[in-house]
């Protein structure tokens, strides 16, 4: 009966909507959204002494070779972020100063000493414009308002969803303001780019590395090429620059790299563009940036397993100050300890937290000692970080595959230019040459050599890196008995227990373990907690760990990059067995998990609450009677998407002549629409709530989101023809016919006698129809 009452309310509703034309389209035409700037405002009073005064870390030289910058640890930095003038310790170092470095300095050192929040505001106010003036937003060019993916997609909603997600890269595309750019001017830590780039989003509003490899995917399938050219080429300036590829675009991120996907990512282009022009600079940069890997983040190890000595590689930032971008966070963390830390120990953990940043999980119970010390406090755990000693098994899995892609490229240039040397032409290249190579031999599992691959050649080499990478994998993380990859921990020299998506990266990198080789039930148990997750919560089952100690990588968030690499792992299942059996039900009892493998007993999971899972079926129709590592794939795209299109839908999404807004009664049931907002793609999303974004960590979540759009673009061409219309827990969606008659679209309760609903043309609507959803109150 309950549903009966808002039922009632949606003809109101629909006239609402339509009255308010409160819509979200496909349309690209260009409007540039106005940036926000944050200004300086004490949450205490204006005398309050700046805490931490004359404790000021040793000076950084990873960042400005130690120089004296507003944006580097130092005085100045510490007294403003400390001076908690800003609610978010990134906004200060995204501020160019007014006047020049010198001016600056010499305005803050006239403050003298014993500082007060007042005056460091005051000061803030006159001396620095406004956060991300640096970067311009810019119309795409080129833009494919119907690439050739939404032809894969069966369902109209997704069909017509896709096609806006399609469009919001026009949000995204930065240019460096050349106007802002300081040259002596002033000081800012933007690293100015000389190519177009396209930003994750929210608060980070300059260009990431490791982001970039599912921006990427998502441009592709957008058929956005040039765009996907400049991202690289922004890359290979960094690697020329220098010698690597920084965390992200701001000097403050010079000090550590994150995951090393650039090659991941040009050999994804190359396959999609078979454009090759590319490889004559791209190459040697390549070879230059898995060098830099090889001379600081790697070393031999003997396993404890074999005794062999295995090439082992780990996170490990040189720094011993607060990061410039989380002061404020850091400091607390390091200071707040008690007993108090010396100095030694305060630069260690420093740099174990700098490290767990440049790991991309920052930050994660895989890192911690003892990661559940306070859910509702990140520090504690925090504390007890423990990322260098750590040899993380999707850090392998990366250097292993890159270093087998780079081989294959090598080849393929050779054969595309007679045995050229690349390099010679570098200067040449352009984003619009269509140099196309018809055998376009760059996938992963190729480990043949070609006629280039002599004992001498580049591609020699890199195949022998390869295989000592993929044998450490294998020595060291494959646990046979719990069928799964883990990190090995050098502190206690045996593997992790802790269960992360991170396991699934060696099948991405086709590194398998001869065990899954030959033998389906072997990969079943693979597989089986997976499946286990599947059935346990209504969100994306690739969560990224299942302790929910509060921190940003920890259960229930659910990641973009794992959906990814964990469908890929199933795809890389479906190739060993193209005629793997059917299953007659997709999830299994926590009985039926290989033992061990998740790390936690039953009883020691977090819930599905009964208040978030709604009318989600565990299962969809589509993936019934397909081979097993197909249906595994669909399930986990269809829970993908429709945790990206509920929760936008739940932040105020709407599709005009097709699906219209939640009456705005509705729309902040899950604490996440703000007034004005037509649909949010959230950074990341909550395993146990598909209506609702992630949380947790040291920031706010973020909306934008680069690789959130790169992902469903990918998911919904790669698996759209098997997915049906989405059903979101909380809310149904009514089908309402334009005589009056409407039916509960997901749930199959039929309602009659709505009314007429007037219904405008678009080019998103497919027929007479309109859409309409409801929210269902959650229990308390």
């Amino acid at each position: 009966m309950r549903s009966v009452v808002f039922l009632s309310s949606i003809l109101l509703s629909l006239n609402q909507a339509q009255a308010q034309n409160i819509t979200q389209t496909s349309s690209i035409s260009f409007s540039a959204t106005p940036i926000s700037t944050t200004v300086p405002s004490a949450t205490v009073a204006l005398d309050t002494p700046v805490p931490g005064q004359g404790d000021y870390p040793p000076i950084q030289y990873l960042c400005e070779n130690g120089s004296n910058t507003t944006y580097c640890a130092g005085v100045l930095l510490q007294d403003v972020q400390l001076a908690g003038i800003f609610p978010d310790s990134k906004t200060f170092v995204d501020k160019p100063t007014n006047g020049t470095l010198n001016d600056t300095l010499a305005a803050f050192n006239a403050l003298g000493s014993n500082l007060t929040i007042g005056t460091v505001e005051t000061f803030v106010e006159g001396n620095f414009k406004g956060e991300g003036l640096d970067l311009e937003q810019i119309p795409i060019e080129g833009f494919v308002q119907s690439p050739a993916i939404l032809d894969n997609i069966s369902d109209p909603i997704y069909k017509a969803w896709t096609s806006i997600v399609n469009s919001y890269w026009t949000l995204l595309i930065r240019e460096t303001n050349e106007s802002s750019i300081c040259n002596g001017s002033c000081d800012s830590s933007l690293i100015p780019l000389n190519h177009t780039v396209v930003v994750p989003g929210g608060r980070y509003r300059e260009i990431y590395y490791w982001d970039s490899r599912w921006i990427i995917e998502g441009l592709l399938k957008s058929e956005l090429y040039t765009y996907a050219w400049n991202l690289l080429q922004n890359m290979m300036d960094f690697i020329e620059i220098y010698g690597y590829i920084p965390n992200g675009g701001r000097k403050y991120y010079i000090n550590r790299s994150q995951p090393p996907v650039f090659i991941q990512m040009l050999d994804a282009y190359i396959k999609v563009t078979s454009n090759t022009t590319i490889l004559d600079r791209a190459l040697p940069l390549a070879s230059a940036e898995l060098e830099w890997w090889a001379n600081n983040r790697t070393f031999n190890y003997t396993s404890p397993y074999t005794n062999q000595t295995v090439l082992v590689a780990h996170y490990a930032v040189n720094n011993s100050a607060p990061r410039p971008e989380g002061y404020v966070e850091d400091y607390e963390t390091v200071t707040g300890t008690s007993p108090a830390l010396n100095d030694s120990a305060k630069a260690e953990l420093y740099s174990e937290l700098a490290t767990g940043a440049e790991s991309g999980w920052d930050y994660s119970s895989r890192w911690c000692k003892q990661p559940l010390l306070n859910a509702t406090d990140n520090n504690p755990a925090l504390r007890t970080l423990n990322v260098k000693a750590i040899i993380p098994v999707d850090l392998l899995s990366l250097l292993s595959g890159d270093h087998t892609l780079l081989a294959n490229l090598y080849d393929l240039y050779a054969n595309a230019t007679g045995g050229a040397s690349p390099g010679s032409n570098s200067t040449s290249s352009s984003g619009n040459s269509t140099d196309i190579v018809q055998n376009n031999s760059t996938g992963t599992s190729s480990t043949g050599n070609s006629s280039s691959s002599t004992s001498s050649s580049p591609a020699f080499y890199h195949r022998q890196q390869a295989q000592l990478f993929s044998d450490a994998i294998l020595d060291l993380c494959w646990d046979p008995a719990k069928s799964w990859f883990y990190d090995f921990n050098t502190t206690s020299n045996t593997r992790s227990d802790v269960y992360t998506p991170a396991g699934a990266w060696p099948l991405w990198q086709n590194i398998t373990p001869s065990e899954l080789t030959n033998n389906e039930t072997a990969a079943l148990q693979f597989v089986s907690g997976a499946r286990f997750l599947l059935g346990k919560y209504s969100g994306i089952p690739s969560v990224a760990s299942l302790l929910a100690t509060g921190l940003n990588w920890d259960f229930p968030n659910s990641w973009p990059p794992h959906l990814h690499t964990t469908i890929k792992a199933f795809e890389t299942l479906g190739r060993l067995y193209p005629n793997a059996s059917t299953l007659s039900n997709l999830t299994v009892p926590y009985a039926q998990v290989a033992p061990g493998q998740l790390g936690v007993e039953e009883a020691d999971l977090q819930p599905q609450p009964a208040s978030t899972i709604g009318n989600v079926s565990l299962q969809t129709q589509e993936a019934a009677n397909k081979p097993w590592p197909l249906a595994l794939s669909i399930e986990y795209a269809n829970r993908y998407l429709g945790a990206a299109f509920c929760s936008w839908y739940s932040t105020g999404g709407a599709i005009e002549g097709l699906l219209t807004q939640l009456p705005l009664s509705e729309l902040n049931a899950t604490g996440t629409y703000t007034a004005g907002q037509s649909g949010v793609m959230f950074e990341k999303f909550n395993a146990t709530d598909t209506d609702a974004a992630g949380g947790g960590g040291e920031y706010t979540v973020q909306v934008g989101f680069g690789w959130t759009n790169g992902v469903v673009l990918w998911a919904a061409g790669e698996y759209g023809q098997y997915l049906p219309t989405p059903t979101c827990p909380m809310i149904p969606i009514i089908e309402v016919s334009g005589n009056g008659n409407s039916s509960v679209y997901s749930n199959g309760t039929t309602v009659n006698g709505t009314g007429a609903i007037g219904n405008g043309t678009s080019g998103n609507a497919t027929s007479s129809l309109l859409f309409a959803g409801y929210r269902i109150p959650r229990e308390e």
